[in-house]
């Protein structure tokens, strides 16, 4: 097959660059092994003349830009993408993903969704909580913070405004270990992590301090890991989740193709055979 990997662009890659680029690197090498003819190109400038996509018979990529992914929607059938575009804007349209997460019963903390058609919410929140910014990935980040009173969130919110965001999303802090999360739908490839022992973008993760270790069933995070990827529709995909003292799981974050930074070959294998399904 003729096939096309797509770089995602730096500005979507805040201190990540390198990671990301080398998981697109090494699936496009495992795909030329087998044969398959593969060239790679950043989503900058992807849809300009002097790119024609018509030849590839498949595309896969990291893309982030929106009016890039506008643009091919509007251009090429979904199905010769991996994953598909529809479900990349969800995960980087943060209240689409979380309204598709409440919806479909994806356990997570409490959130609520402010938009311009007003406040959807899926429980009561209280202090402490997390802003996120909802039309777009974090960027930087204050895209993303931890607040633990009035003052705080009202000077994040007001933040998110002067940086031009319409619509914000509130979640419950949870109390528990922070994990992070691999997978690719449809093959046997689930990998997970104590948040502390990968790369952080942000320092995020030191909110919720030293993990305890508390127990929980690998099946049972794979199916909800799972589940949240079918519903969202990106086969390859990658999160955050906590984990209680009872075993409870949340997901907090969920990402479409995501570095794979700590487990980039046994990935690649499995994104490579998922492409050729």
């Amino acid at each position: 097959m003729n096939l096309l990997g797509i770089y995602r662009s730096e500005k979507f890659s805040p201190n990540m660059v390198s990671n990301d680029a080398a998981i697109l690197d090494a699936v496009a090498e495992v795909l030329r092994k087998k044969g398959h003819t593969v060239d790679c190109i950043s989503e900058d400038g992807l849809c300009d003349n002097a790119h024609d996509l018509s030849k590839y018979d498949r595309m896969f990529g990291m893309m982030r830009n929106r009016e890039t992914i506008a643009q091919l929607m509007d251009k090429y059938d979904e199905s010769l993408f991996i994953n598909p575009l529809g479900g990349i804007l969800d995960c980087n349209e943060r209240v689409a993903l979380l309204e598709i997460f409440m919806d479909e019963n994806i356990n997570m903390p409490a959130c609520a969704l402010y938009t311009n058609l007003g406040i959807k919410s899926s429980g009561d929140i209280e202090f402490p909580f997390w802003l996120k910014r909802g039309d777009g990935c974090a960027e930087c980040k204050e895209d993303t913070s931890y607040v633990t009173n009035d003052e705080e969130a009202a000077a994040v919110v007001d933040g998110f405004k002067q940086r031009g965001y319409e619509s914000f999303a509130v979640q419950q802090h949870v109390e528990g270990d922070l994990i992070k999360f691999y997978g690719v739908e449809g093959t046997g490839f689930f990998k997970w992590s104590y948040a502390s022992e990968g790369h952080s973008k942000f320092g995020h993760e030191s909110i919720n301090g030293k993990e305890h270790g508390y127990e929980f069933s690998e099946t049972k995070l794979k199916q909800l890991a799972d589940k949240a990827a079918s519903v969202v529709d990106v086969p390859i995909y990658g999160g955050d989740c906590i984990i209680d003292k009872d075993g409870n799981m949340y997901i907090i974050d969920f990402n479409d193709w995501p570095s794979f930074s700590n487990c980039k070959e046994a990935a690649a294998e499995a994104i490579a055979e998922r492409i050729l399904k």
